[in-house]
């Protein structure tokens, strides 16, 4: 297991720097409660432009739902179907404040260089176009296999101009969605749980911490599965590339294709901000993922189960050759 998952050596960088050292549960916690404080800065964030909108241009409709009878959960569904692009795009934006938030907390208490994150490696641009072209393949692979199986239809209709403007825009907002997760549990999280603990361990923590924060759907849920087996790939391919370069834009890359690239909904259901439609067979949710969208079909699960067992047989691109375990921790104890 130690040939197949080595140790990065960012991680082994990282436990050389790290100065502020606690306990496992003392990290845990720490990083739960950094999580949370970077979800309130961008929910702020977010709150605002939507408050702006909201005042200004749909006060009036608001006001006559709710006096024609209508509930406040009706009514907030209404606005989320009526919410305009840019909206979408500046939440995309804020969730950098994650990055953000990881790369203070690394270089103000735990001392750490952005290397030790993962920012390092002699050819960034080319491993980060490694990663948007393997997302944006493995993502066409499931949209390829649930055609045949009959889940999509994809429809005739182009795309305009506009639509792949906005497209390419959703596309960088993306990216910087998944630079700024990349960085706070593959370039802060990881390397601090791994400086004191085996690979396997710290893959295990990384993996469930990212998805269960993430809100990959219910506990039993095929979407619960999707989002581990996503998270688990991210996960392999850090170790194995040993930078976080592009692991940042294969998360931008397929969240991308999920969510802008392919528009999942039922026929005539389709948004601006979509750039290929796809009718979904709801009768076989199994294969579509029905109103869930893809997340939560099999054809997402056969294709991240592939991806996991290839990037598994990657060779390690920089390994530590030292131990398996790094030295023992000293400092203080939570």
């Amino acid at each position: 297991m130690n040939q197949m998952l080595p140790r990065p050596r960012f991680w082994a960088d990282a436990a050389a720097q790290l100065q502020s050292r606690f306990s496992l549960l003392g990290e845990l916690l720490i990083f739960f409660l950094l999580y949370f404080i970077a979800t309130f800065l961008q929910s702020l964030l977010v709150a605002i432009p939507v408050s702006g909108w909201v005042l200004g241009t749909e006060r009036a409709s608001i006001f006559t739902s709710l006096t024609a009878g209508a509930s406040v959960e009706a009514v907030i569904l209404e606005l989320f179907g009526k919410m305009p692009d840019w909206l979408y795009l500046v939440s995309l934006g804020a969730t950098a404040v994650y990055g953000l938030a990881a790369i203070f907390y690394c270089r103000r208490f735990q001392k750490r260089s952005l290397a030790s994150m993962g920012l390092r490696g002699p050819k960034p641009l080319g491993e980060c176009a490694l990663g948007l072209v393997s997302g944006l393949a493995l993502f066409g692979l499931v949209v390829a296999l649930g055609t045949a199986m009959g889940g999509f239809r994809l429809t005739a209709d182009r795309p305009d101009g506009s639509r792949i403007a906005l497209c390419l825009l959703a596309l960088l907002g993306c990216v910087i969605q998944g630079g700024a997760l990349e960085l706070l549990f593959r370039g802060y999280f990881a390397p601090t749980i791994g400086s004191r603990a085996p690979v396997v361990f710290t893959l295990i923590v990384t993996t469930l911490a990212s998805s269960m924060t993430q809100g990959s759907g219910t506990l039993l849920s095929m979407g619960a599965v999707n989002g581990l087996l996503l998270s688990l790939l991210l996960g392999i391919w850090v170790i194995k590339r040993g930078s976080l370069w592009g692991a940042c834009t294969l998360h931008g890359a397929w969240t991308f294709a999920a969510a802008f690239l392919f528009d999942f909904a039922p026929a005539g259901e389709h948004g601006s901000l979509r750039l290929f439609d796809l009718d979904v067979d709801t009768f076989r949710p199994l294969l579509s993922g029905g109103e869930y969208g893809p997340m939560e079909s099999i054809c997402v699960t056969l294709v991240l189960l592939a991806a996991v067992a290839a990037a598994l047989a990657l060779k390690p691109k920089d390994p530590w050759a030292g131990p398996e375990r790094p030295p023992e921790e000293t400092g203080n104890n939570l």
